[in-house]
């Protein structure tokens, strides 16, 4: 087995918490030091055992609330550790001991009384004591180790001019593979420790965060680290002891701590990434026959062996049908390649699928196996552009108008093309007259073009008017057709109907005609209005008439003016109605094809006499009618 070099970084932070102004990073001291290690700083990858902690009880335990404060941790839950307390009110030392926040107190701190570490009075150069020691074995099942920190102290700036201050450190070792103690908290890309001396606001400054200067409201430190990581490359599955540790230097007046961030302790992974080049609003989604998904491959870890990643390909897709090329099922990184890049199409079948899905995970086949990462990539059936540019407007007076396209469907990016040469979604539009705007869209996959049309309404010179239809006078069951049409004003018209006397409704009261049999005589109301809300009121009375033919059955020629003629009562509303009559031996004695009520029996004798009618449709009526003179 090979050690592979990754770059570890370790951040070690001063917890500086705030929710408010006046809230405070919250801690607590209630899970044991195993505890803490198990279910909070470690990550994936690591297996821990033989944990301990020496120092004071309380100068150990969990923090949240890393982040709420002016300036923030950059840490925002996991372990803190002090060289006095870590509680805000401390059963032994009081009130305001912890590396809460805000920062209102010069040289806060306490002395717990504990020793101090040989390790740490080596960096120091000087005595060390209130060391708090965080220990434990772990085996990684990847080829390096990291986790992020922050360290803070409150000897910031006062103290670090004499040449000594507080001290951490991270020492890694080696347990069952040779590995002599070396500490792995280092400046960033080189091999010097962090320490107060060395990152401060005169060295490293780019490392370093002011909570004095203004005071900050998060942490009680004036000052501390940016969030930095701890790394080293080891070997798989070895066993490693890690010890990590603070102290206060010279002596235990004010203090120091040091922030481990939740879920940090980890190994080197393999990072899966998809870059789309035409997406939508989800830039997981590859569209069929349109652009491609590029899948990049990144082993984070040393570079110095060749690694075999294995990919397993899921989701409702079919691997190298519904998109090619076909995705490998291992991967190999030659010795110093970090990526490897899988560009896929999908393919354009016009099966209308649905939205389909492509999972890919991925696993290290080595000394160590590992579960690292997944990625999920969507892909879509092409959808049309559907473009909506918004309703027709009303405007009473010019003025600037805004128009905008809002679209659905098709492969962003959308290319948008008014009809006044704009090519943006958005547009704004000062007519004078009456204008229709026309806005098209295309894609870059060639999907069919969206398109919409708006029109601003601009008033007419002339005001409202309306012409109503005639009043009717219909028999029972003849149809109707009543309207209005409207002039002048500003478009578009809308129109309300209501039936003011009569018991029928028209079939759409929203509509400017209406086509329909009324059953009553009725007046009926509309209501005109336009787009500058001007109404019209009119009114259209229709009156319905029993209009059935009613024969007499006698009628009295003698000349005196009364009941002289054979007449039809409501014969004038069947024109072209065809009269014959009849004497007893069925001889026709009178014929008229458009009889008018104009027979007075002339040239016949009094008697009964039978009587036909033919409408025009074909309908008859028949009977008898009798002339006495």
């Amino acid at each position: 087995m090979s050690s592979i070099y990754f770059p570890f970084i370790i951040l070690i932070s001063t917890f500086f918490s705030s929710i408010t102004l006046n809230a405070q990073l919250t801690t607590s001291t209630a899970l044991t030091p195993a505890q803490l290690v198990q279910n909070v700083l470690l990550g994936p990858g690591i297996i821990a055992s033989n944990i301990t902690f020496n120092g004071y009880s309380n100068a150990i335990g969990w923090f949240h609330n890393g982040n709420s404060g002016v300036p923030g941790l950059g840490i925002d839950s996991g372990i803190v550790m002090t060289t006095g307390t870590v509680l805000a009110n401390d059963p032994t030392y009081g009130v305001g001991m912890g590396p809460q926040g805000p920062n209102n107190s010069t040289g806060s701190g306490v002395d717990n009384q504990t020793p101090g570490d040989p390790y740490l009075t080596t960096i120091a150069g000087i005595g060390t004591n209130n060391a708090a020691i965080l220990e434990f074995d772990f085996i990684a099942q990847a080829d390096s180790v990291k986790f992020n920190y922050v360290f803070g102290t409150e000897e910031y700036m006062e103290w670090i001019t004499g040449g000594f201050a507080d001290v951490f450190a991270f020492v890694l070792n080696g347990v069952s593979t040779p590995l002599a103690p070396i500490n792995i908290a280092l400046i960033p890309n080189t091999t010097i420790p962090v320490t107060a001396l060395n990152v401060n606001a005169n060295v490293n400054s780019q490392y370093y965060v002011n909570n004095e200067n203004p005071p900050g409201t998060a942490a009680q430190y004036d000052g501390f680290t940016v969030v930095l990581t701890a790394k080293y490359p080891i070997l798989c599955g070895e066993t490693y002891h890690i010890k990590l540790a603070v102290a206060d230097a010279i002596d235990g007046i004010v203090d120091a701590g040091v922030f481990l961030q939740a879920g940090s302790f980890t190994t080197g992974q393999v990072d899966l990434t998809s870059e789309i080049s035409y997406g939508s609003s989800n830039d997981s989604t590859l569209y069929e026959g349109c652009g491609q998904a590029c899948i990049s491959i990144v082993r984070q870890g040393g570079l110095t062996l060749a690694d075999t990643v294995a990919l397993v390909i899921g989701g409702t897709t079919t691997n190298g049908i519904d998109f090619t090329p076909q995705i490998p099922a291992q991967v190999i990184f030659q010795i110093g390649q970090d990526t490897i890049i899988i560009c896929i199409q999908a393919i354009q079948d016009l099966i209308p699928e649905g939205l389909e899905t492509l999972t890919i995970t991925s696993t290290i086949n080595g000394p160590c196996v590992q579960s690292v990462n997944s990625l999920t990539i969507y892909m879509s059936d092409f959808l049309p552009i559907i473009v909506n540019a918004g309703p027709d407007t009303s405007l009473c007076n010019a003025t600037t108008f805004n128009l905008n396209a809002l679209v659905s469907g098709g492969v962003e990016p959308y290319n948008y093309l008014w009809s006044t040469s704009d090519t943006s979604a958005g547009i704004s539009v000062s007519p004078t007259v009456t204008t229709s705007y026309v806005v098209t869209v295309t894609d870059p996959c060639g999907s069919p073009i969206g398109s919409d049309t708006v029109t601003i309404f601009l008033p007419s010179s002339n005001p409202l008017a309306t012409l109503p239809t005639p009043d009717l006078i219909l028999c029972t069951g003849d149809p109707a057709l009543v309207g209005i049409m409207a002039s002048g004003g500003s478009l578009p018209y809308t129109y309300l109907w209501s039936t003011i006397t009569g018991s029928d409704l028209v079939p759409n009261a929203n509509a400017n005609t209406n086509a329909f049999t009324p059953t009553t005589s009725g007046i009926f109301e509309v209501q005109t209005l336009d787009g500058c809300n001007n109404l019209v009121l009119d009114t259209i009375t229709i009156e319905i008439h029993n209009c059935d033919i009613i024969p007499p059955n006698i009628f009295t020629p003698n000349g005196d003016g009364a009941n002289d003629n054979l007449v039809f009562f409501g014969l004038e509303n069947f024109p072209q109605t065809t009269l014959f009559i009849y004497n007893r031996w069925g001889n026709k004695i009178y014929e008229s094809a458009n009889y008018q009520n104009d027979w007075n029996g002339s040239g016949v004798s009094d008697g009964t006499y039978y009587y036909l009618i033919t409408k025009m449709d074909g309908s008859t009526l028949t009977g008898f009618v009798t002339i006495v003179r």
